[in-house]
Order: structure tokens, then sequence, then C-alpha cells
């Protein structure tokens, strides 16, 4: 930890003789409480006040120097510290008034945002939940902890606590502000547009970006109302200069209602995107998917289709929007039993984000993919021994006997019934291999076909197909953010009989 050095007392009782004679003020805040460090502290105060950083941390480190156990003039420091930029002093310096009081809100405030500001996430987080448990009414740290919060991605808590923080602080313009891009997140429309117009009322106005945002919010909210084509009439007057290209809205407004729950919404509009392409497998399929028709598995053409188009900004949307972390976690879990292998396929390979996770197990690794364009990034990534163009179901039937580990990240959730793609696995691997797996967890037994196109299995539905297998671990875990919130799913190890 830092070391801040106080002057000697000598030194800071010569500076009080020198204030006394020259400042009137000064010498009468010393006689009144009898001793010079509060003197010393206002006139700190003053300083900071008035921009004077460097002077103001020399002030009170010399009345520190007279009342080292005074655990708010090491508050104030740590403050003027923060404010000229020397965080690492600020952190030392906040650290040692929680030391003599850790029952202070405000100095754990203090300590949160030093902590924030040096991007030490988990201090900063820690401090602003002890702060909100000594002060339920600290709006700054409900607010403090939900911006921290939004950054991690943990949208539903981040925005629990920032609608704390408007709350407690119904005036404070950056509040609503970020309540309105977490009620975006979230998709409550209504909300959003409530938040962006508070706060362009209270502060600046809303810059292009935020301004798009709330001209979605308010024609996605008309839409969940019944009114989609008034809703795409009003869109251009809404967003004047800052409007987007009708189609990304109206491909967006397909996305986010259907995802978001609003399938009367979502249908409507899927029929009309249907209607000007009617040959389009993936309009036709994914608005089969919001209707709620039976299917027992996606199109190979709309997998094609969907992935190629997808697969430039396939990994930033996965990884960054989505918090797709699969393949790590299914790597983990195959580690904690074997990690030699002597064949090993990436079954649904995409853009080859497992192949780094699988290379340390042994060589060599073949991908297998629906679409070229995957294919092409997964290409780009390195690693694969091969890389081959093909159905599931069709490469494993070509390759009997072969594999000791076969990887599936995120592959099942294109097939409802599962006992033809068992079947094949079992047919492609040793006795003894391993088969690591992901499935959205379904809400009834069976399998179920949802709006977002994939299909969502039960435990008990993939044991009952996986006759050929002894199930090892079946872990539980979020596989993804759908609409700003956790997918439920499992990760699944299985040995071949």
């Amino acid at each position: 930890m830092t070391n801040i050095q106080l002057p000697d007392v000598s030194v800071t009782m010569a500076l009080v003789a020198s204030l006394q004679a020259n400042l009137p003020d000064f010498g009468r805040i010393v006689d009144q409480f009898g001793h010079p460090a509060p003197a010393l502290r206002q006139l700190g105060l003053v300083h900071w006040e008035n921009g004077r950083f460097d002077t103001a941390a020399r002030t009170f480190e010399a009345a520190l120097s007279l009342r080292p156990e005074d655990p708010d003039l090491w508050r104030d420091l740590a403050s003027v510290y923060s404010a000229s930029d020397r965080d690492e002093q600020a952190l030392a310096a906040i650290r040692k008034s929680l030391e003599v009081n850790p029952h202070s809100a405000q100095s754990w405030q203090t300590l949160a945002s030093v902590a924030d500001r040096l991007d030490d996430v988990e201090a900063a987080e820690g401090a602003y939940r002890r702060t909100i448990a000594l002060n339920p009414k600290a709006a700054a740290a409900h607010l403090g902890l939900g911006l921290l919060l939004f950054r991690r991605k943990s949208y539903a808590e981040a925005l629990a606590a920032v609608r704390m923080s408007v709350d407690l602080d119904p005036v404070n313009g950056l509040a609503h502000f970020a309540l309105g891009h977490l009620s975006l997140i979230a998709s409550d429309f209504a909300g959003c547009a409530r938040a962006f117009d508070e706060a362009a009322r209270l502060t600046l106005p809303l810059d292009p970006p935020t301004r798009q945002k709330r001209a979605r919010a308010l024609t996605f909210q008309a839409m969940i109302e019944g009114r989609v084509q008034e809703a795409l009439q009003n869109y251009g007057q809404i967003a004047g200069e800052d409007r987007e290209d009708l189609d990304v809205i109206v491909r967006d407004a397909f996305s986010v209602l259907s995802a978001s729950g609003h399938l009367e919404a979502a249908a409507e509009i899927g029929r009309m995107r249907l209607a000007e392409k009617p040959d389009d497998p993936v309009r036709r399929y994914l608005l089969d998917a919001v209707l709620g028709r039976s299917m027992t598995a996606a199109p190979t053409e709309y997998i094609e289709r969907y992935f190629d188009q997808f697969a430039p900004r396939f990994d930033s949307k996965l990884l960054e929007t989505l918090q797709y972390n699969a393949p790590s976690r299914m790597a983990k879990l195959v580690a904690g039993h074997r990690t030699d292998f002597k064949q090993m396929l990436d079954l649904g390979c995409g853009t080859g984000l497992a192949a780094g996770e699988l290379l340390p197990f042994g060589q060599p690794l073949i991908g297998v993919d629906l679409s070229s364009g995957m294919l092409a990034e997964a290409a780009k990534r390195g690693g694969y021994t091969e890389l081959v163009k093909s159905e599931a179901i069709a490469y494993l039937e070509t390759t009997p006997n072969r594999f000791d580990l076969i990887f599936a990240a995120d592959s099942l959730i294109y097939f409802g019934e599962l006992g033809p793609l068992m079947r094949a696995v079992a047919e492609a691997m040793v006795q003894g291999g391993l088969f690591a797996l992901s499935i959205e967890v379904a809400a009834r037994e069976g399998f179920t076909l949802q709006p977002s196109g994939r299909f969502a299995h039960s435990l008990d539905y993939l044991k009952a197909m996986a006759a050929d297998f002894v199930i090892m671990e079946a872990v539980e875990g979020n596989i993804r953010l759908e609409a700003g919130r956790p997918v439920s799913g499992l990760y699944v190890l299985m040995e071949r009989r």
C-alpha cells in the first residue's frame, strides 16, 4: 500500500504560527476549538472548494500530523487526492480512515468511488454494498453500484440499483440517463423513453446514439400496443435526423419483441417481413418459431443462410453482448475427467471459439459446421487440423468408431428431436469416449421450439435419448443473455458405453 508521509509536528506548528499571524479568522477558529487541527481542516476545505487541490492536501496532511486518528480528516485527504488524480494515495488515505472508523457510510462511499476509478471492481462493489448497508438512503451508492453492475452486464441487478437511486434522488439526471439505457435492455420501452426525457430535462440534451435508442423505444412500445403500421409511419418523425434505416428498425423490432415475449406484435412484423421476401428461409423459420409451430429441427437452409449472414459479427455479439462462454465452461468440465485425447471433433464449430480450449487436449481437432461463413471465420482463427462443411448427422454417419471426444457447444439447440443425433454421435465414437454438450433447459418435459428459433430440452428427455451413454456430470449454468436476462442451461458430459 502507498505510504503517506505526514509532516513533523514542529513543521506543522510553525505553519500554524504563521497562519495565526497572517489570517485573523484562522486564529479565531483555533481559539474557538482550542486546537489548531479543526482550523487547518477548515482552511483545507476552503482551498479544496476553490480548486487548489495540492494546497488543500498539504493542509489536511498538516492537520493529520496533529490528529492522526481523526477519520474525517483522512477522508477529506482521500477526497482531495482523488480530485487531483492521485488515486493510489487516495486509496491509502481512505483505508486509514476506515481503520479508525469502519462504520462510516461516507467513508465507504469514498472508498467505492476511488476503487471504481482504479478499476478495482471487487473492492468497489464491496464498498458500495457496505455503504448501502450502513445507509440504505445513500442514493449515490445505489447509482455507483448500478453503473458498476451495468458495466459487468449484470443488467437485472443494475436496473434495480439505479431505480432505487432515482427514487431516492429524483433530480439526478445521470441516474435517469442510466435508467433509460437499462430499461431498454430490459425491454421496458415506455420506461426507457420516460427516463431519457427526464434526463434531458434535468441535464444536457441527449447525444445522437441515445436519441436513436429513445426513438426505438417509442416505436417498439407503439408496436406492443398494437399499432405496428402507425409506429413505422411515425418513426421518421420521432427520430428526425437521427433516424436509422427502416429495414434495420423492422428487423431489430422483430428480434427484440420476440425475445422479450411480445409475440403478437413480433408475429405481425414477421408476417410483414416474410411478405416482402416469401422465399427467405430465415424469415420463414423465425416466424414459425414465434407462432409456436411444431417442428423437430431447424431447417438446414435456415441455419446455413442465417449463420452465413451472422458470421462477421458473431463473436462480438455472442461474447460481448450475450456473455456467452460455453466453450470455456465445457472444456473445464472435460478437463475434470480427462486431458488427453487422440481424435477430437468440434461439432457445430461456428467461428472456432472452442479451438483454443480444446487444443491443450491434443490433436487432431476437426471442426464441422453447415455455414461456410462461419467456417471461414474459424479458418482465420486457426487451430483446426481440418474444417468440414456438412450437416452434423450426415458427417457423423461417415466417421464410425473414430472420436474419443466430441464437443458440441450450442449445437443441440438447433435440434428438437435428439434421437437421431445421439445415435449418430454414439456410432462415431470409440467406447469410453466423451461427449460434451450444452442445452437450454425447457420449462416442460420433452423439447420446445422457442421464439428465438432455438430448441430447449428437459434433462429427462436428454437422458432418455442418451441410451448409449453414461451421464458423468450435468452442471446448471446460464448459457447466454436474452433480452438482458439470463437463459438457463445445462453443461453435460457423457461417456460412451
